[in-house]
């Protein structure tokens, strides 16, 4: 994933090494300092102490990413018809809704409220994926009824995640998960990992 204000060089770098390594696309992430629409300025940030120059969000970047790689280019951060009409006519394969699970601004709104009217503005011509919001079965169909796209990714990484757990706590089937992989506290009662 390409955080475009680390500037266009080293952008530049670590999408043509994904290319290399075999990577099915490059994500760039347009609004990572604070939730940005494009063309909205992001602000300085630092890295080693030493001050990195701001950057322009703008669809150029999503053009000129094209041109760096051969990869499909994904534009994360979208999160009104706007931002999505501009990404999509400057060549985005593909959208990301996300408000970066609200941790940028928490009293943003969700990515599940901004999904149909970035599905509407997309207008079938790319994929929109969804990746905040997602705590439930319910809102896996709540996306899938709005629009959303690549939806089976979510059930793979929480079979993933399941499945990562089971290991590291002894459990071959689930029928082997008991109370005896949770903490216990001083009441003995059980509390969750």
């Amino acid at each position: 994933m390409a955080y475009m204000n680390r500037g266009k060089e080293e952008v530049s770098e670590y999408a043509k090494l994904s290319e290399d390594l075999g990577f099915a696309a490059v994500v760039i992430t347009m609004d990572t300092v604070k939730p940005v629409k494009i063309g909205d300025e992001v602000p300085l940030s630092t890295k080693d102490g030493k001050p990195r120059r701001g950057h322009k969000s703008t669809t150029k970047d999503i053009e000129w990413m094209k041109q760096q790689v051969s990869l499909p280019v994904v534009v994360k951060g979208i999160m009104g018809a706007d931002a999505a009409r501009a990404a999509v006519n400057a060549g985005a394969d593909a959208l990301v809704v996300s408000n970066h699970g609200g941790r940028i601004l928490d009293f943003n709104r969700a990515a599940l409220e901004a999904l149909p009217e970035v599905v509407d503005a997309a207008g079938g011509k790319v994929p929109v994926l969804l990746d905040s919001g997602i705590r439930s079965g319910g809102d896996i169909i709540k996306a899938l009824a709005l629009g959303a796209n690549g939806v089976a990714r979510i059930f793979a990484i929480l079979a993933e995640e399941m499945q990562r757990v089971m290991v590291m706590t002894g459990a071959a089937r689930a029928r082997d998960i008991t109370n005896a992989i949770l903490f216990r506290d001083d009441w003995g009662g059980a509390r969750a990992l």
